[in-house]
């Protein structure tokens, strides 16, 4: 359930200092061409020019970042977190190169090493909010659900318009057994972002497991009920995001536990 923000936003983010006049930049107009190469999509004449810098002794954090993006582009995961790694060497602690490393550590579920990452970072730059809701996050997959909470706290208290503290609160709610908790975070999440497709991906999944919880208590109505309302919210998220194997898979889960209990 835990979501991810969006790697491309933060690279591009970084990138456009470069175009601003970066002195890096400025002085390797050979990286500026693989940066140029990758903006146009031909990542792998991006890499065959960086390859060209680091066989000169020309290594940097900018050519570290920018060839972990292109190999996670191209599906390389180990070379992409290979290149991350090498590129936090160079600036330990660096809050965006540690927030995307966090992110592919986490996917791959190497929940650990990501805490271990995101914690230097986060002792770096303790103010940083979103390596502090990464913090959290690998918080939550390393099973320190009230260490995330409190994190989490501080967040909802300075920004009330965010509504990705909550979707992590209710992941949290979720974790710990939670349905009806879960749901209040979630609902406030919605009102903030009504056609967020995974806000209403992860209320489906909050009701399905209130619906099993009703299911095993033997209250039949009351898990149909909680599975219906799944079903319409996995239905809504299908509208944004049609094409999305995750929310077809549940959507066919919910329907068949409809059609059980149904038929029970």
């Amino acid at each position: 359930m835990v979501k991810q923000k969006r790697i491309t936003v933060l690279l591009c983010a970084l990138l456009l200092n470069f175009f601003g006049g970066n002195a890096i930049a400025q002085e390797q107009p050979d990286y500026r061409t693989a940066l140029a190469e990758f903006q146009k999509g031909n990542t792998e004449k991006a890499l065959e020019i960086i390859r060209t810098l680091h066989e000169q002794g020309k290594r940097s954090y900018e050519t570290h970042y920018l060839a972990a993006f292109c190999h996670y582009k191209a599906g390389r995961m180990k070379s992409a977190g290979t290149h991350w790694s090498e590129a936090l060497k160079l600036k330990p602690g660096d809050p965006v190169v540690s927030a995307d490393f966090t992110r592919y550590l986490l996917q791959v579920g190497r929940n650990d090493d990501a805490l271990e990452i995101i914690t230097k970072s986060y002792e770096t730059d303790p103010k940083n909010r979103e390596v502090r809701l990464l913090y959290a996050t690998a918080l939550l997959y390393n099973g320190k659900a009230r260490d995330a909470l409190y994190v989490i706290e501080k967040l909802k208290a300075e920004d009330s318009n965010d509504y990705r503290p909550l979707v992590l609160e209710a992941q949290v709610y979720y974790y710990l057994g939670s349905a009806e908790k879960a749901e209040v975070s979630l609902k406030w999440a919605q009102s903030l972002v009504p056609n967020n497709a995974n806000v209403l991906n992860n209320l489906a999944l909050v009701y399905e497991k209130g619906g099993n919880q009703e299911a095993k208590r033997g209250n039949v109505k009351k898990a149909l009920d909680q599975f219906k309302s799944a079903r319409e919210q996995i239905d809504a998220a299908l509208k944004i995001k049609p094409e999305d194997e995750k929310f077809k898979g549940n959507l066919q889960r919910i329907e068949a536990r409809i059609h059980a209990l149904t038929q029970g």
